[in-house]
This record gives structure tokens, sequence and C-alpha cells, in this order.
């Protein structure tokens, strides 16, 4: 005898109308394709920027490797990112990670930890109202791999009370800032990647690098 469970649920009008909707999928490699020499690109550009600035980057922070990765559900639509320059162990974390995510946005985010976190902590609440800032979110997330844009996760640096904000970062032990581009956005066509990466590296260059 069939129960609940084993019955068969009927397709609702909507099912049925994703199930025929093809489109997506035959696009979808051509369009990661393109994510993908735009991420390239940018690690290029990034490279010369970043190389002659070595001696000032945190011991083990890797410039010379870039890591681009693909995933096809970080809750449920696929991204890919890159890794550049990178710097991730226990205790230390020094990396710029450019996400693109289907359906979401193209992120920008510093993830830093370690020995020089207060002074990264300090540098950004003095410099939390210049102009650079006002679009850069701070992560407020158990961890640093949180993406969703929401008030549980993410807050304007700018807003609310500098010192509640720091004793929640030194909590957390990690600190990580994004800009993010949704792909909403009527701009996002025409959006230059590489000149926004690079431009992210030379916002946040008073905190990264004082």
């Amino acid at each position: 005898m069939n129960t609940d469970d084993t019955m068969p649920q009927p397709w609702s009008e909507k099912e049925l109308r994703l199930v025929n909707h093809v489109e997506v999928f035959q696009e979808k490699p051509a369009i990661l394709k393109k994510v993908e020499h735009r991420l390239i690109a940018l690690q290029q550009s990034l490279e010369e920027e970043i190389v002659p600035l070595s001696g000032k980057l945190p011991d083990g922070t890797d410039i010379k490797k870039n890591q681009i990765a693909r995933g096809e559900n970080h809750n449920g639509f696929p991204f890919l990112s890159l890794d550049y320059p990178k710097n991730f162990s226990k205790t230390e974390m020094f990396t710029l990670r450019t996400l693109f995510w289907w359906g979401h946005y193209l992120g920008f985010s510093l993830i830093l930890k370690g020995k020089d976190l207060d002074n990264y902590l300090d540098r950004l609440i003095e410099n939390r109202n210049a102009i650079p800032f006002k679009d850069i979110y701070v992560s407020l997330a158990p961890n640093p791999f949180e993406w969703e844009i929401n008030k549980e996760n993410f807050s304007r640096v700018g807003e609310g009370n500098p010192e509640k904000l720091a004793q929640t970062i030194l909590t957390l032990d990690y600190l990580k800032i994004i800009r993010v581009f949704p792909v909403t956005d009527e701009k996002f066509m025409t959006l230059d990647w590489t000149q926004a990466g690079l431009q992210f590296w030379e916002d946040l260059a008073p905190v990264t690098l004082g």
C-alpha cells in the first residue's frame, strides 16, 4: 500500500515551466568562460601592481600562483572565484578573493587574520568614513566564507558604533571587507572587472598596507 511519503507529488505549473526552460543551461558554459577570462585578466593586472609591493605583504603570502575555483552549488548557485594574492593558514590570512556568484554579484573581498589584525582593524576604523569606503561591507558572520549580503552576515563599515564593530571583529578573530557589484545593476554589463578589482585593491591599501 502506498503512503503519502511514497505517492508522487503533482507537478506545479511553475515546475513544468522551469523544466522546459533550457536556455540557461545552453548558455551557461559560454557565460562561465567569459567569467574565467575576466578573472585571468584581473589576476595578470593585479600581479603587476602587487609584486613590487611584496616586501609589505605578510610572510607566506603567495604572489606567484593564483587559484581560480569553480563550484556548482554555493547556496544553490554556481560560482567562480579567484584568490590573488593568497595566504590561508590556521593563524594567518591575507587574501584578495574575487567572487562571481551566479544570480547575485561580482564581489571583491579582502580576508585578513593574524598578528596584524589589530592594525588592520585600527586603520579600517580610522578610514571608515572616507569616500572610498562608502560602499564597503564588513563581515559579521562566524566564519569568513559566508557570502550572502544580509544584515546577519554584513554591515556597511561606516554604519553603527565603531567601538562595537571593533569588538565584534576581535571576537570573530578575522576581518573580511567586501565591495559588490550586483548582476541586477544595469551598469553590470559594461563593468570593467579589471579596473574595478584594481580600484578595490587601491582603495583598501590604507587598511592593508598602512
